[in-house]
């Protein structure tokens, strides 16, 4: 495992936390038994591979490595295992990195200094591996995987099931003309969803959105995938010859990334 490598694909896809102190590491458990010996192979890990950018403690060195400590994006385990197996920005992928190895390290984030998000098992670990393999490689957002007739439809839908809490423009909070809500495009909602599959986001505007129920119930897949295209679309992100598909597999292929530097 080359030094210092998986951190730098964490860095470029988890949110900064808050400081902790350098002190204690407080040992979480959610549900199942604690595995002391996987956490400590998993420190063992951290600080072999991983203390020189996000420090002791896992506060970090904002905004370059981003504090690991209190860091919500943790709880998402596809998320990291995904950033082992397949690298992310300047981090290789390390698909040679065994379950139990991946786990560990997983656990000890998860659960030391003030995180609580639970430990993870190599079993949990190889069943997301599994998916990827089926996944395929993934795509960047930057691609090209929306049409610009699949933008103006979903435009359509985000005027009738949308604009109320996000505003004309997507950007929510931004605009006090409208009830508070996140901005769904552009930085922010980049940031927020950044390492993230589509396939993610899809399943959490089906399950949470509109939040008027009745509205809800109204909206199909279709027009989710649809309003998914208009939020990529303001976004700046370029539309391709292929519509995003009413497919949660698909979907998981395709990762929101920040806009890929202009050489």
């Amino acid at each position: 495992m080359k030094t210092n490598a998986f951190v730098v694909a964490l860095a470029s896809s988890l949110t900064a936390g808050a400081l902790a102190s350098l002190g204690s590491v407080a040992v979480a458990q959610q549900g199942a038994e604690f595995d002391a010996a996987l956490f400590d192979q998993g420190q063992q890990l951290y600080e072999a591979n991983c203390i020189a950018c996000h420090q002791a403690g896992g506060v970090g060195s904002f905004p370059t490595f981003p504090a690991l400590n209190r860091n919500e994006r943790l709880v998402d385990l596809e998320l990291i295992v995904g950033n082992i197996q397949r690298g992310k920005g300047a981090m290789p992928a390390f698909p040679d990195l065994t379950a139990d190895e991946t786990a560990a390290l997983a656990t000890y984030m998860r659960s030391a200094w003030d995180n609580a998000f639970g430990a993870s098992t190599p079993e949990e670990v190889a069943a997301i591996v599994d998916r990827l393999e089926e996944i395929g490689p993934q795509v960047s957002v930057w691609t090209g995987v929306y049409t610009e007739a699949q933008n103006e439809r979903g435009e359509r839908v985000h005027g009738l099931y949308c604009i109320r809490c996000h505003a004309h423009g997507l950007t929510g909070e931004d605009d006090p003309d409208f009830a508070q809500a996140p901005a769904i495009a552009r930085g922010k909602f980049i940031r927020r969803w950044q390492g993230r599959s589509i396939a993610s986001l899809y399943e959490y505007v089906r399950a949470t959105m509109p939040q008027d129920l009745a509205l809800r119930n109204r909206m199909d897949d279709q027009q989710v995938v649809d309003a998914i295209a208009h939020m990529l679309a303001v976004s700046d992100m370029p539309a391709g010859e292929e519509e995003l598909p009413v497919d949660a597999e698909a979907l998981a292929g395709i990762v929101v990334e920040a806009r890929p530097e202009q050489n």
